[in-house]
């Protein structure tokens, strides 16, 4: 009796695997399939009954090839490859999609069927409601009478927007959604109707298809409305194409192409307008840049920038680009060695510029070495040259009056080194000797006085000493003082013709000991002068950090090198005060300014920047006067703000400002307002920019645009809580 029963339990035991062995596989007679499709089955109970009909009750569980099935009641018939399942139902596809639903009848393999009362969530984002649901193959998920929102639902409370179709496509390998009779609806009331609708689901980062629409309206454009189209070309390269159009009748398009290279990438923008302002006249530009990895580390990087007319980007509220520079760059950099080549074209729409009488075309090679003596020092030489042409031919100074002849045209190159060799001195006295030299040939073209070949030859000579005093306090906080003193003999001999390339000379804490100022070619700073200065710091366990630098140059040359607004146009130039204060990263200060021996500010360079939990803030100042031999016909005295504001966890706001303090005006100002949930992103902003270096007009601009969150790779934002 007992063997008879035992038998049968084992009978059974062995019948119960094989149909488990059947759910998974759907009785296929192919050993290597067979091995292919194992599958899991877990539940509390298992029977089976006459028919070899499997019956699982009880927190039933199914895994088979990725895929998780969990359910109250399931009945296989092996002979009909089909599952009958009662729920509630979880069904998880391992692809960021899970199916919730009351019953439904499937095949063994989970891949076809019908499922009632369903609702499909996907990546844990955008959720899709049916009252039934059939897959098909695995691919498709078909939604009948369905509805669809990433926002969510609290009982008894419509959605803050919804889709609502009378049946939607989930194709889960191209992962696109389709919607047929689709209504759009916002707090249950349908604003829009779609006969045909497609949309890319949340795992899909790049789709072709219609992007989120802005609408703006601005003062010299009127009310108008953009609407991106992307083209996803490849996996490797895209096109966005942008249309504008406006109730005032302008008429625009904007591009964009990106193409990834195995070595680099490239991306052009530009537009094209037929607008009102002038007519029958085609408007437009182009700005492209690309980069690309070249073999023995070198890089070579590409731009390109052009513009219609001067007035276009302040009219469309672009940007503020006047200059525009077109140029292939090649190089390469490592600890030893620099190596740059560059040909580079210029082109201005400043009212005041004329292209053809500034250099327009430029070409210049630079390569430096360095070589470490060991015990005697490093060793560095430079080898440059470098050609500067104009668009005109007149050898004089023509209209522009700016002292320089209308079509001067420069090459030349140049040989330079510098030796330098630090040593620790008695009493910790750092001690570091330069030695420089610099050698140049000039040709001048198209200049009638300047015009023939020039040599120059240059030498310096550095001794400099500092002394760092260290000390540690009792709350682990270092103070450093380091006075510096460096002497140079540099004799004044060196051939001075013109200034084009070395007007604009910033003096500060990073070239106080320099042996030459001078950030071009066109001049070598020589003179015999003593470098003096001043360095603070102190630096605290937890983080915080202040700096201090303080110097001056006292040259034996009475003759002015430097422009006057430099700080270094007299024999004792201007006091140099520069200062940095880190406090964690929550508040930073940041100050440079030259003060005349009378103590007078003559420039000035402020910035702070304060960093909470919810508030972020920018405030900087900038005071350079004019001055003729820089090139600066206005007083500059401007300040800037930045403020960002997190107002709850949905709202952001933000505010950029620039003051001309010299005009008592704005330059730019504006205001912007995100409100952002799990599902919908609202952007609203305000700007208005005023005259600029090209146009006089200013403009005022108002942006708005909505995003559906939850489509198309957008990720979701803080939920609403349900309350009641």
């Amino acid at each position: 009796m007992m063997a008879a029963m035992a038998g049968s339990i084992q009978n059974a035991f062995l019948r119960i695997l094989v149909l488990c062995a059947c759910l998974a596989t759907g009785i296929v007679s192919s050993p290597p399939a067979l091995a292919q499709a194992k599958a899991t089955l877990i539940a509390d109970n298992m029977a089976i009954t006459p028919g070899d009909v499997l019956v699982a009750t009880g927190d039933v569980e199914v895994i088979h090839k990725g895929q998780r099935l969990t359910a109250q009641r399931i009945v296989y018939d092996h002979t009909l490859n089909r599952l009958v399942i009662e729920g509630p139902i979880t069904l998880d596809d391992g692809k960021n999609i899970t199916i919730l639903a009351t019953s439904a009848e499937l095949s063994d393999d989970l891949r076809n069927g019908l499922i009632s009362t369903a609702r499909v969530i996907i990546d844990q984002q955008l959720q899709i409601t049916a009252g039934t649901m059939q897959r098909v193959d695995g691919k498709y998920n078909a939604m009948f009478t369905a509805a669809a929102s990433s926002c969510q639902t609290c009982q008894g409370q419509a959605p803050l927007w919804e889709i609502r179709a009378s049946r939607v496509v989930h194709d889960t390998v191209e992962k696109q959604i389709y919607f047929n009779d689709a209504q759009f609806r916002i707090a249950g009331v349908p604003l829009a109707y779609f006969p045909r609708l497609r949309l890319a689901d949340p795992t899909l980062k790049r789709a072709t298809g219609f992007l989120v629409p802005k609408f703006e309206a601005s003062t010299s454009l009127g009310f108008g409305v953009k609407l991106p189209y992307f083209i996803a070309m490849g996996p490797s390269k895209d096109l966005l194409i942008t249309p504008y159009a406006t109730d005032l009748g302008e008429r625009s398009v904007e591009l964009r192409y990106r193409q990834a290279f195995r070595t680099g990438t490239i991306t052009v923008t530009g537009a094209l307008s037929n607008d009102t302002t002038e007519s029958g006249k085609m408007r437009g530009y182009v700005l492209a840049s690309g980069s690309f990895r070249l073999p023995a580390d070198y890089t070579l990087k590409l731009r390109g920038e052009t513009v219609s007319d001067a007035g276009f980007f302040n009219r469309y509220g672009l940007t503020e680009k006047d200059r525009f520079v077109t140029s292939a760059e090649i190089g390469r950099a490592n600890r030893d060695q620099v190596v740059q080549g560059r040909v580079l074209g210029f082109y201005s729409v400043r009212n005041r510029d004329d292209n053809a009488t500034q250099p327009s075309q430029m070409s210049d090679f630079e390569r430096v070495q360095r070589i470490d003596l060991g015990d005697y020092g490093d060793l560095t030489f430079d080898l440059s040259a470098q050609v500067r042409q104009r668009a005109s031919t007149d050898p004089l100074d023509g209209g522009d009056r700016d002292s320089a002849a209308d079509g001067r045209d420069v090459g030349g190159f140049g040989v330079s080194g510098e030796w330098q060799k630090s040593a620790l001195l008695p009493f910790g006295v750092l001690g570091k000797a330069t030695l420089g030299f610099r050698l140049d040939q000039y040709r001048v073209a198209e200049d009638a006085i300047y015009a023939g070949d020039y040599n120059r030859t240059a030498a310096a000579f550095a001794a400099e000493l500092r002394w760092p005093l260290i000390k540690t306090g009792a709350n682990g906080g270092t103070q450093t003082l380091e006075p510096i003193g460096q002497l140079v003999l540099a004799p004044d001999n060196a051939l001075r013709l013109f200034n084009e390339d070395s007007a604009l000379v910033e003096f500060d804490e990073g070239n106080l000991f320099a042996l030459n100022r001078f950030p071009g070619s066109d001049r070598i700073e020589a003179s015999n002068r003593a470098n003096l200065g001043l360095n603070y710091s102190y630096a605290a366990p937890n983080g915080q950090r202040v700096q201090l630098s303080v110097g001056r140059v006292i040259s034996s040359t009475t003759s002015p090198q430097f422009a006057a607004a430099s700080g270094l146009g007299q024999a004792r130039s201007d006091w140099l005060v520069a200062g940095q204060v880190d406090m964690n990263g929550k508040l930073g200060l940041t100050a440079r300014s030259l003060l005349t021996e009378q103590g007078e500010v003559r420039k000035l360079e402020l910035r702070s920047d304060v960093k909470a939990n919810k508030t972020a803030l920018s405030v900087g100042y900038l005071y350079t006067p004019a001055d003729v031999d820089e090139q600066r016909s206005d007083t500059i005295s401007e300040i800037s703000l930045f403020a960002a504001q997190s107002l709850s966890q949905r709202w952001n706001a933000s505010v950029t400002a620039r003051y001309d303090a010299g005009a008592k005006a704005l330059s730019n100002s504006g205001v912007a307002m995100v409100y952002r949930n799990e599902c919908l992103q609202l952007d609203v902003s305000l700007s208005r920019r005023f005259a600029t270096s090209s146009r006089v007009d200013p403009n005022t601009v108002f942006g708005l645009s909505v995003a559906l969150l939850g489509f198309g790779g957008q990720s979701a934002g803080v939920a609403e809580q349900c309350r009641g």
